[in-house]
């Protein structure tokens, strides 16, 4: 691998070893965004909760293992019950996205959904999960049939393929009740082209074809029209400083659909450069 590619996975696992030995330093509060969504995850990894009413609650990612206690602490102070979590939808299969998922599903009884091409991460390559024994193995119950909305309570979701990241990276597309009308909000599952290069996908033994399919997925997904952005990783858009300015209405994560757009363009051209190294 190249000298830059051997820092900056240097930097991720140093990054990572912090948050995993030290988790109560990701605590953030939870919050309401918009209809039935709410935020439920820590100030690096987004976890997003979903209220279906009588259908129960559906939970989008589930950070890391250790921060599982940060994960139900939020989940609670927003008047739920982590109990009462039927479902738990994982946007892919890295350690901090899905390191809880076994405490979850233990404590709720949940069904756990995946993208089935991330299913081998599981069964012969736990060393692509990235810190693998943190990961506790766990029910994998369904695979997400994509570009088919499911209906939770009055929203629903639509799972959609987006590989690079991962080979079977999920986005969401969830359309929800607000203020009389539905909004659109968006997770792209996975947009970080960390272990893309073409060095790292050898290394790794992974498809060299994983770039080209990154870059479609982006273009697609850069059609959407999307009005709410919700980031799977803080740094990634400004959603916890629209959290903080936020009145209660919700209108402060309302976007003009320029905001997803210009984020899948951004990663668009760094995919592409990554393409020509």
């Amino acid at each position: 691998m190249k000298e830059k590619d051997i820092l900056r996975l240097k930097a991720l696992y140093e990054k990572l070893q912090n948050y995993i030995d030290h988790p109560w330093i990701l605590r953030h509060r939870p919050f309401h965004v918009v209809g039935n969504v709410y935020f439920v995850g820590n100030n690096y990894v987004s976890s997003f909760l979903i209220d279906g009413g009588k259908d129960g609650l559906l939970l989008i990612d589930c950070a890391f293992q250790e921060t599982a206690y940060l994960l139900f602490d939020s989940i609670r102070a927003l008047g739920f019950d982590p109990a009462n979590i039927r479902r738990l939808f994982l946007s892919h299969g890295h350690v901090d996205h899905c390191g809880a998922a076994r405490l979850v599903q233990e404590y709720s009884g949940c069904e756990v959904f995946l993208g089935e091409r991330d299913h081998f991460f599981f069964t012969e390559r736990p060393d692509l999960i990235l810190f693998e024994k943190h990961v506790p193995r766990f029910p994998i119950h369904h695979f997400y049939e994509y570009d088919k909305p499911i209906v939770w309570g009055n929203t629903s979701i639509t799972p959609v393929l987006t590989p690079g990241h991962t080979p079977g990276t999920t986005s969401f597309l969830i359309h929800t009740p607000y203020r009389g009308d539905s909004v659109t909000c968006a997770m792209h599952g996975g947009i970080g082209i960390n272990g893309l290069s073409r060095e790292e996908l050898t290394e790794n033994r992974l498809p060299l074809t994983l770039q080209q399919e990154f870059l479609n997925s982006l273009e697609r997904m850069k059609k959407e029209k999307v009005e709410v952005i919700l980031a799977s990783h803080a740094h990634q858009y400004n959603m916890l400083e629209r959290a903080a300015r936020d009145d209660g209405t919700g209108a402060a994560f309302l976007d003009d659909g320029t905001g997803w757009s210009c984020m899948m363009e951004k990663h668009i051209a760094l995919v592409k450069e990554l393409m020509e190294e």
